[in-house]
């Protein structure tokens, strides 16, 4: 038997329901990738690898890892591993420099480098060392600057300096170590501050409620580190800082550009949106304006149109009374002639 479908009852519904889950399925995957897209478009452009000496990882908020090399992007948000030779030298877009030490985890919290009073540099230290030589930010906006780690905050008076996280201490108790090479940095913890010097090591121990203080001898790890590229960091130092004022310069005005830009695309967008309502005004009072007119229009083709009528009507009566003359002539031509003598 041709054109026979089998079908079992409530069918119809569970189709509806299927493609229905199936469309929803597909919306949660589109507004996912939106949300990811979305994120990873937004986030700032913290600084650029500069060298690298041995093995590290750069992971994003997602999860997702890649290794790094020379002139990776680093990006706000992201966090970086370094092995157990590992070394990162990061240029960071406000100028300064960062130089990610072996075992190290060191994460960019929240960064913005505009050139204005929105700039600001949050960093995390989760494990190992970091050496920070500060930037415009730092330079310009002093609290707008800070290193977080498992047992500290450390802020700077803009300043060259190196903090370290330890675990498990060889010979060194664990807790947050910072040291000075330049300026000055301010060493926190909920118990106390200890402003550090050039030549001082101030420190924070893990799992005592104490104030920071300073060490009377420099620690054990100082002496047993070696890093591999660390005398390139004095040249690349002083080359930065002779730049630093046109960077930001440089910065300021892309910055003002841009913004410009944006208001001219709003400008055109408005004058655009602005054309376009006042054309549809202008269509809408038309429009008003030829539903007024037509009913005089109608009222004019009406009186017309009777007035055609009316002539055309004293027309025929004129060419009727002519017929009924002639007919009459017709028919009694003395009494016409008759009329005719009396007329004359």
């Amino acid at each position: 038997m041709t054109g026979f479908r089998l079908e079992y009852p409530g069918q119809d519904s569970i189709n509806r329901d299927s493609r229905r889950r199936v469309s929803l399925r597909k919306s949660l995957v589109f507004l996912a990738t939106l949300v990811i897209c979305s994120t990873a478009y937004s986030a700032e452009l913290f600084g650029t690898v500069d060298a690298l000496s041995g093995s590290a990882n750069v992971d994003d908020q997602s999860g997702k890892s890649a290794a790094v090399t020379v002139g990776l992007s680093i990006y706000e948000g992201q966090t970086i591993t370094s092995g157990p030779e590992g070394e990162v030298h990061l240029v960071t877009e406000d100028g300064g420099i960062i130089a990610i030490r072996p075992n190290t985890v060191f994460r960019v919290d929240e960064y913005k480098a505009d050139g204005n009073s929105s700039d600001k540099i949050f960093m995390s230290l989760l494990k190992g060392a970091v050496r920070s030589i500060t930037g415009w930010v730092g330079k310009y906006n002093n609290s707008a600057y800070r290193i977080t780690t498992p047992t500290a905050t450390i802020g700077i008076r803009g300043t060259d300096h190196e903090t370290t996280v330890i675990d498990n201490g060889n010979g060194d108790e664990p807790g947050t170590y910072d040291n000075v090479n330049e300026g000055a940095t301010v060493l926190k913890t909920p118990q106390g501050v200890a402003e550090v010097t050039p030549g001082k090591f101030a420190f924070a121990p893990k799992g005592r409620a104490v104030a920071p203080f300073f060490l009377a001898q420099h620690p054990r790890f100082l002496a047993m580190r070696r890093l591999k590229i660390e005398e390139r960091i004095q040249p690349r130092k002083e080359y930065m800082r002779s730049r630093l004022e046109t960077m930001r310069e440089n910065r300021i005005k892309t910055q003002g550009n841009r913004f410009k830009q944006i208001r001219e695309k709003r400008g055109n967008a408005g004058g655009q949106g602005r054309s376009t309502l006042l054309e549809k005004r202008n269509d809408m009072h038309q429009n008003q304006l030829e539903r007024t007119r037509q009913p005089l229009r109608n009222m004019e083709s009406e009186r017309n149109r009777k007035s055609s009528n009316a002539r055309i009507e004293r027309r025929r009566e004129r060419v009727q009374e002519k017929r009924v003359g002639e007919e009459k002539r017709r028919r009694n031509p003395e009494r016409m002639h008759r009329e005719k003598l009396k007329r004359e």
